[in-house]
């Protein structure tokens, strides 16, 4: 064998002890996630328009998921990732959206939702990074007909839309301002007040049959714990998420130097009829507020439906929903506010389309009373309702 071909056969032989790891690494990677678009009509009683925007925001809205696990010790270790990503509109109607800047809005970003490592077995598993919460969630997920792309506990559509025909002067002005959230400061979507991605770490106990529990800690001592029970009573498939969770870290939206958050959400759903229900309550407390806040603060969600696979290509379901935010105005008397409730209600109707595919219409109206002072009253009495109508498609990967 001459000098050139022994250099080659040494060179494939490099080649094969490293591809081989990097194959069987690549294995163990899964790719999943969706993308979920949507053209939405509004009506917000002063004007109307219509956008197209990545509907559902943030954690609903369009995700790709890379994730990977291997067992270090068989039967016994095991370790792996989790890297999730969104692409979507960089304007959402979660939390930044108006009617303003919907108009000339065209553009898109690139987010990090989670980043984290996890090690487990059948002691449990701990995950540490960037990650979902036990508590988050909980007053979403607990809805055994999965329609949950058209229609949650939280206020996504609309949500940093202005309420129009309030007065000159008015300090809250948008509907998220009334849907504030005391254990996430800022985050004014009603219920689901820990549900956002935090950095921190989380231990998920065995499983007990139908129930499973798991405790966590976030930056900065934020701290909870959740409980989930997933099982069939009888003929009706049952679900039960209850959590609890305390930010010692302040309220700072009503200036409390604390806050805790109890949300449950049980669901039922009757497989042969399709006939099902979900109820979800949350009640807050904030610690030390500014007198006069919104600090003591509580929401209702119902949704009741049916669905079926009665065209033979995948189940179609049609609910409707009700729900109820109570005193979430926020902080320090503002405009002489004394309490206030935002009734929402919708319906939808929901086609899938084998696994892959989902789409859905979906309309939702939103309407603001205020309690206070003649000035409150004088101030906000005008506040017109929000209507809107969303065609949204989602394709699962």
């Amino acid at each position: 064998m001459n000098k050139k071909n022994l250099l080659i056969g040494v060179c494939l032989a490099a080649a094969m002890s490293i591809l081989t790891p990097l194959q069987t690494a690549a294995a163990d990677l899964s790719i999943s996630g969706w993308i979920n678009e949507g053209m939405t009509y509004w009506d917000d009683g002063q004007g109307s328009s219509i956008s197209q925007l990545s509907d559902n925001g943030t954690t609903l809205g369009s995700r790709i998921t890379f994730a990977g696990k291997k067992d270090l010790i068989a039967d016994t270790v095991n370790a792996g990732f989790e890297v999730i990503l969104e692409p979507q509109s960089s304007v959402t109607p979660v939390l930044s959206a108006n009617q303003d800047n919907l108009k000339t809005f065209n553009g898109g970003d690139i987010g990090l939702l989670g980043s984290s490592i996890h090690v487990g077995g059948n002691w449990g598993k701990v995950t540490m990074g960037l990650q979902s919460m036990p508590t988050d969630n909980i007053a979403v997920l607990g809805d055994p007909s999965l329609t949950i792309w058209s229609g949650i506990s939280p206020v996504f559509r609309g949500n940093g839309f202005f309420i129009r025909g309030v007065g000159d002067g008015a300090t809250n002005t948008t509907w998220g301002q009334f849907l504030q959230c005391l254990t996430t400061p800022g985050l004014g979507i009603g219920i689901d007040c820990n549900g956002i991605y935090r950095n921190g770490v989380r231990y998920d106990l065995p499983k007990f049959g139908p129930v499973s529990v798991a405790v966590g800690y976030a930056n900065t001592d934020i701290y909870d714990i959740a409980a989930k029970y997933n099982d069939t009573l009888g003929p009706l498939k049952t679900i039960l998420h209850l959590g609890y969770a305390r930010n010692s870290n302040g309220g700072t939206n009503v200036g409390a130097s604390s806050s805790d958050v109890f949300q449950v959400q049980a669901g039922l759903m009757h497989p042969d009829t399709g006939l099902f229900g979900t109820l979800a309550y949350q009640k807050e407390d904030a610690d030390n507020a500014t007198a006069g806040s919104g600090d003591d603060t509580d929401a209702y969600y119902l949704k009741v439906g049916i669905k079926k696979n009665w065209f033979g290509f995948g189940d179609t379901a049609f609910y409707g929903e009700f729900g109820m935010y109570n005193d979430q105005f926020g902080a320090g008397n503002a405009d002489g506010i004394s309490g206030s409730e935002i009734q929402r209600f919708g319906f939808s109707l929901d086609q899938n389309f084998s696994k892959e595919l989902l789409i859905y219409g979906k309309y939702e109206n939103l309407s603001l009373d205020v309690d206070g002072d003649a000035a409150a009253k004088a101030l906000y009495s005008g506040a017109k309702d929000l209507s809107l109508f969303t065609l949204g498609v989602t394709y699962f990967f």
